[in-house]
């Protein structure tokens, strides 16, 4: 098992020269092909403005998402310019978060950035991640706006809920996993009555990651009122995990969308690589 097509998310930002140069290692560690694709978003004019406004303003927003296409071509170019893995180009217009999930569908692993509150939408999106996940077969590596990740996956840290995602989130995670010199599956209030699932069965994933060659620690922990984002995001933290595996939506999408979730608020506070899968 191995990831042997990788898809990246390139924009004209700064993070997306992270997120590019991590894609790049991943594809150099599994001998994978690596396509860059760029989406030059749809111009999104208010309605009521009069036609020679929504003339001109089409105008301005077109003529800036061609030079941030014309950027992040430049800076996919540089960044693998010397590099050994196959390579691929795609720039296209459309809806950014349709788009990039159908050509996720014919990759093994796509690469996001985090959530973006500093670009406007011409370069990025700001609820990318948690929307293409739910159209996307392929399992969803996001990657946080600012810092170094080389190790990515050195220390892998599964956040196990007993759910069938979070089992799947295990099966895509698994070139990683098996690659990782240590791995931890995390419970989270294993023993709560009102657990959303019949139990989390730590031990049952622990012998399935052996059986596929993968030794893995169980560790259990309980919840206070800060949230079950911040006890994850901490204990990743003092383990000093470089990869947290995770299923995405624990309740139906639009459910999380309307009063926020565990998905979505990790994905904002996250600061280091998130693979999830659904």
């Amino acid at each position: 098992m191995s990831f042997k097509d990788i898809l990246v998310h390139v924009d004209s930002t700064t993070a997306s020269r992270t997120r590019l140069r991590l894609a790049l290692i991943l594809a150099h560690r599994f001998d994978a092909r690596l396509s860059g694709l760029h989406v030059i978003p749809e111009p999104d004019v208010p309605p009521y403005f009069k036609p020679s406004v929504v003339e001109r303003i089409t105008s301005i927003y077109a003529r800036n998402a061609k030079v941030a296409a014309d950027q992040a071509a430049a800076l996919f170019q540089a960044e693998t310019r010397d590099a050994a893995a196959a390579i691929a180009w795609e720039c296209v217009a459309g809806d950014m978060e349709e788009l990039i999930a159908e050509r996720a569908r014919f990759s093994d692993l796509l690469v996001l950035g985090q959530f973006d509150t500093e670009n406007p939408p011409t370069i990025s999106a700001f609820l990318l991640p948690a929307k293409v996940v739910f159209g996307s077969a392929a399992p969803i590596l996001v990657v946080p706006n600012a810092g170094q990740f080389s190790d990515v996956g050195r220390h892998a840290l599964i956040a196990w809920d007993g759910s069938r995602e979070a089992a799947r989130a295990i099966r895509d995670a698994m070139p990683l996993l098996q690659a990782a010199d240590q791995v931890s599956v995390l419970a989270v209030d294993p023993l709560r009555e009102d657990h959303m699932h019949e139990g989390p069965h730590t031990p049952a994933v622990v012998a399935y990651l052996a059986h596929h060659g993968v030794r893995a620690g169980e560790i259990e922990i309980s919840s206070d009122r800060r949230g079950v984002t911040r006890d994850l995001l901490e204990h990743a933290k003092s383990a000093g995990a470089h990869l947290l595996v995770m299923a995405a939506y624990g309740h139906w999408p639009i459910w999380e969308f309307i009063v926020g979730g565990t998905t979505q608020d990790l994905l904002e506070r996250t600061t280091i690589p998130v693979l999830m899968s659904r």
